[in-house]
C-alpha cells in the first residue's frame, strides 16, 4: 500500500476517503468499488489496522488535507469502529463519518445498539451497509449521498435556494391570468408551505407560492434532522427545502420572490397584495409564513447583527467560523442542530441556556450528542448581557443567574435562537389571533370564542381561519407543533380541505351576502 505522501504529490489537491477494514475481502471490495466510481475526485485510502489509520488520520491533519469521509467496519479486532471515527472526529471534524456494517450483521441486536450508541455520542454520522458484490449500486447510492452532504457542508451558499423569477417568471405568470388569478396562493416557503404547493400542483389546483428570500424557513438553516421519517441516515434543512421546491415547480407552481404587504378578504376572491403593488388573486389563501427569531435587545449586540451577530443559523455563516470560538443562545432542538453543526467548524462552541436542564426543550438525541461533543460547552441558568467590538463581535459578557457572577469572553461569533415571533402583522383585523399574534384556526376558533363573524352553517374547517377560505399551517398557526413534519402534514393536510372548501363556495358566498 503506497504511502499517503506518495499518493498526494505533484500537488494533488483532491480530498480523500479514508477506509478501515480488517477483512481483506471486505476491503479489497471496497477499494475496487470506491475507486472504480470516485477516483477521478478523491483519493481512496485503505488501511487494515485501525491504529494504523489513526496515525494516517493525524498525518492529513498536520499536512492540512482535507478528509471527505472516514469509512470504518464496526466489528474489527484491534479497535471497533465507532471508537475509531470518534478518534477521527476530532482530527477531522468536517469530515462523514460512517460504520461499515457487513449483511449478515444487518439486524443483529449488538449492531443496532452499536450504531445508535455511536451516533448518539456524536463519533458518527451514519451506518452504510458494505457492498457485496461488484458494481453494488445499494451501496453506491448511500455512498454518493454521503459525498453530497459533505460537499454541500464545504459550499453551502452553492446548495442554498433562493426564490428568483428566472427560475419561472412570477410576475409574468401573475398577469398573464389576469391580474394574477389562482385557486391557492400560498405565503410562505417553510415545509408547510412547500408541502402545500407540492400536493396542490399534483392535484391539478392552479398555485402560486409568494416568499422573499430563502426557501425553507427557519427549517432551512437547520444543519442535520435526524427525526424526520424516511431519511434515516438524516437530512439537512436546506436540502429539504432543495427538494421540495424542485418537486413542487415540476409539478407546476408559480413561485414568486416578493413581501406580501397585505390581504384583501373578498366573497369570491381573496387578493394578496406585494410590496411593489402587485395584486394576487386566489379562490383560497394558505397562511404559511413562518416565524421571525426574537431579539436580545441589546444594544451594543443589535449594533453588530450582521457582523459576527445573527439570529438563526446557516452552513455559510460556520464556515466562516473555522478556528473560532462561537456561542450559541438557545435550547431548543435548533439551537441543539445548529450547536452540533457549528462545532465542526469552530474551535470551541458554548450554549447559553437560561433553564436549568436542556432536556426540558431538547430532544435527548441531541442532548447526548452535545454532551458527548469535546468541544461544546453549556453554561445552563446563564445570559447574553453585554458585547463589545468596534465593527465584528469581539467579547461578549455573560452573568450566572445562580452567582450573580459577570463573566467578559473573547467571541468570533453569537448565534441567537431562542423562540420565534409569527410573520402575521400584515393580516387584516377579521383573521383572528392569539394574544401572540399566532393565528388561530379550525375548533380552535370555537374553544377561543373567536366565531362572532362566523356567518357559514358549518364549523370552521381544519386549519381554515376566521374567514373562509384563508387557511394557517405551520408555525404561524397557534398550538402548532412547531417541528417540520407536523408542519408538512398540515400543509399537505390544508389542501383536502381546501378541495372542501370550493366545492361549495359558491353556496357558502351566497349565504354571506344574504344572512337572513
Amino acid at each position: 500500500m503506497p504511502a499517503v505522501g506518495d499518493q498526494l504529490r505533484d500537488g494533488d489537491r483532491r480530498p480523500l476517503i479514508v477506509v478501515v477494514d480488517d477483512d481483506p475481502d471486505d476491503l479489497a471490495l471496497l477499494d475496487a468499488e470506491l475507486c472504480s466510481r470516485y477516483a477521478r475526485d478523491y483519493v481512496v485510502v485503505t488501511r487494515s489496522s485501525p491504529v494504523e489509520a489513526i496515525s494516517v488520520l493525524a498525518r492529513l491533519r498536520t499536512e492540512g488535507e482535507r478528509v471527505a469521509a472516514v469509512l470504518a467496519s464496526q466489528w474489527m479486532d484491534e479497535m471497533e469502529g465507532s471508537d475509531l471515527l470518534t478518534s477521527g472526529r476530532a482530527l477531522h471534524p468536517r469530515a462523514k463519518r460512517a460504520l461499515l456494517i457487513a449483511p449478515t450483521d444487518w439486524g443483529q441486536a449488538g449492531t443496532a445498539d452499536a450504531i445508535r450508541s455511536a451516533i448518539a455520542s456524536g463519533g458518527v454520522d451514519t451506518h452504510l451497509l458494505k457492498p457485496v458484490h461488484p458494481g453494488d449500486e445499494t451501496f453506491h447510492r448511500a455512498m454518493s449521498g454521503f459525498l453530497y452532504e459533505w460537499t454541500a457542508l464545504e459550499d453551502a451558499s452553492a446548495y442554498e435556494v433562493t426564490v428568483r423569477d428566472e427560475h419561472r417568471p412570477g410576475r409574468s405568470v401573475v398577469a398573464r391570468h389576469g391580474g394574477g388569478h389562482f385557486d391557492v396562493a400560498i405565503v410562505g416557503a417553510g415545509p408547510a408551505g412547500l408541502a402545500a404547493a407540492v400536493y396542490a400542483s399534483s392535484e391539478g389546483l392552479e398555485t402560486i407560492v409568494v416568499e422573499r428570500g430563502a426557501i425553507g424557513g427557519q427549517a432551512g438553516s437547520s444543519s442535520m434532522i435526524r427525526n424526520y421519517l424516511g431519511f434515516a441516515r438524516g437530512v439537512t434543512g436546506a436540502e429539504l427545502a432543495r427538494q421540495a421546491y424542485e418537486q413542487a415547480w415540476v409539478f407546476g407552481t408559480t413561485f414568486l420572490d416578493q413581501e406580501v404587504a397585505a390581504l384583501r378578504c373578498q366573497d369570491d376572491t381573496h387578493l394578496l397584495v406585494t410590496a411593489d403593488g402587485t395584486e394576487i388573486g386566489a379562490r383560497a389563501v394558505i397562511l404559511a409564513c413562518g416565524v421571525s427569531y426574537n431579539r436580545l435587545d441589546i444594544p451594543s449586540l443589535e449594533r453588530l447583527v450582521g457582523g459576527g451577530v445573527y439570529y438563526g443559523a446557516s452552513s455559510a455563516e460556520a464556515r466562516n467560523l473555522a478556528g473560532g470560538r462561537a456561542f450559541m443562545v438557545g435550547a431548543g432542538n435548533s439551537a441543539g442542530q445548529a450547536a452540533l453543526h457549528l462545532a465542526k467548524w469552530a474551535t470551541e462552541v458554548t450554549l447559553v441556556v437560561r433553564g436549568d436542564d436542556l432536556a426540558k426543550s431538547m430532544s435527548r438525541y441531541l442532548v447526548n450528542e452535545i454532551a458527548a461533543a469535546t468541544n461544546i460547552e453549556v453554561l445552563l441558568r446563564s445570559r447574553v448581557v453585554d458585547g463589545k467590538g468596534a465593527d465584528h463581535l469581539e467579547m461578549l459578557c455573560i452573568v450566572d443567574d445562580t452567582t450573580g457572577a459577570t463573566t467578559a469572553m473573547p467571541a468570533d461569533a453569537l448565534f441567537v435562537l431562542i423562540g420565534a415571533r409569527p410573520h402575521t402583522a400584515w393580516l387584516p383585523a377579521q383573521v383572528a389571533r392569539d394574544a401572540h399574534g399566532f393565528v388561530v384556526a379550525g375548533a380552535e376558533l370555537a374553544h377561543d370564542g373567536l366565531l362572532d363573524n362566523w356567518l357559514l352553517p358549518r364549523s370552521p374547517r381544519a386549519f381554515e381561519t376566521s374567514v373562509p377560505g384563508v387557511f394557517a399551517v405551520g408555525d404561524v398557526r397557534s398550538r402548532s407543533m412547531k417541528r417540520v413534519a407536523s408542519s408538512v402534514g398540515e400543509g399537505s393536510g390544508a389542501i383536502k380541505e381546501i378541495h372542501h372548501y370550493l366545492e361549495t363556495r359558491n353556496k357558502w358566498a351566497a349565504l354571506r351576502r344574504n344572512p337572513a
